[in-house]
């Protein structure tokens, strides 16, 4: 019961501060009603196809996982690997970073990889990601390089407006939570043998992973794989604004940017719940853009992958427990 109780809290918790932060932004829209006429006027067929290609993008990641783990010796079936993508992409909206373990413990049940090389091996992969992310946020800050330091100050202006009292701010609290967790660790590394063991086949799965990247023969379709996975993951960002009149015509620089601002919301905040539109928001305000509206169609886009993501999720988490281990099927 009391496992219950915290695994219960653990969901409820995070989940609850999400729809506080949805709830605390939509408030501070002055013209509701500007929001409510973009989602009714929206044309869902666009996003319909934004859905597609956010799906392309999670089955080319199974795709370029499966192809990870060869050189291990490893021939993983590819719908247990979109499965476990796509359950880990479920469990990641309930969870911070419970994704890549959930990830990594369906694969190892179902096709005898062992935890952590399966774990390794996804930390690997989001290196590759952030690498890639980091290149597009050097490649857009580049290009509006006059811009940033008012991107800054605007990012500043809604840090303050969340936190209307006085006092600490999020960014300590976050610190000081990062350092207990950091010390708690060490402590259990020190004393405990079994969790000292633990650590250190992650660490080395970790390594094992990386130096998996080198040893695929098939390096030009790994780098192709990458490339539709982003070409899927900004495509399906882009063309939203194409689905309402009044944000068709804004400059693609400007909605880039919306793509970095709207990423670092979701790698920081869990699922990026509540702050996606307001970073997107705010970054293209610096394109004299409607914030209202351009606020309603981050929240269209982040509702319809999130959508896409329960769906998909609780379709593979159905499906996946009814598949035997076989570790040499195609």
């Amino acid at each position: 019961m009391k496992k219950q109780i915290i695994n219960v809290i653990k969901i409820v918790v995070p989940l609850g501060i999400g729809l506080y932060l949805a709830w605390y932004f939509f408030n501070q829209i002055e013209d509701k009603q500007k929001v409510y006429s973009v989602f009714s006027e929206a044309n869902y067929l666009i996003i319909f196809i934004s859905v597609v290609l956010s799906w392309l993008s999670h089955y080319t990641r199974a795709l370029r996982f499966k192809l990870l783990s060869i050189p291990m010796g490893y021939q993983i079936k590819k719908w247990h690997s979109y499965h476990a993508v796509m359950i880990g992409y479920f469990m990641n909206l309930l969870l911070p970073r419970a994704g890549e373990l959930s990830r990594a413990a369906y694969l190892s049940r179902y096709e005898n990889m062992p935890f952590e090389k399966a774990f390794g091996t996804i930390l690997a992969e989001r290196v590759i990601d952030i690498l890639m992310l980091l290149s597009i946020c050097l490649l857009v800050g580049l290009a509006q390089y006059d811009k940033l330091p008012v991107l800054i100050d605007k990012f500043s202006e809604v840090k303050a407006n969340d936190q209307p009292q006085q006092g600490v701010s999020w960014f300590i609290y976050i610190l000081i939570l990062i350092a207990a967790v950091a010390i708690i660790f060490l402590i259990l590394y020190l004393k405990s043998i079994k969790v000292r063991e633990k650590i250190n086949n992650l660490i080395k799965g970790f390594f094992t992973g990386i130096t998996t990247i080198f040893k695929i023969k098939q390096k030009i379709l790994f780098v192709t794989y990458t490339l539709i996975i982003w070409f899927c993951y900004i495509s399906m960002y882009v063309i939203c604004f194409y689905a309402v009149e009044q944000t068709a015509n804004l400059p693609l620089a400007g909605i880039m940017l919306g793509f970095i601002a709207g990423s670092m919301g979701i790698i920081f905040v869990q699922g990026g719940i509540g702050v996606y539109p307001v970073l997107v928001a705010t970054a293209l305000a610096l394109y004299d853009a409607d914030k209202d509206i351009v606020f309603a169609v981050a929240w269209i886009t982040w509702l319809a992958q999130t959508l896409l993501i329960v769906t998909a999720g609780a379709i593979s988490m159905y499906f996946i427990p009814s598949k035997t281990i076989n570790p040499h099927a195609k």
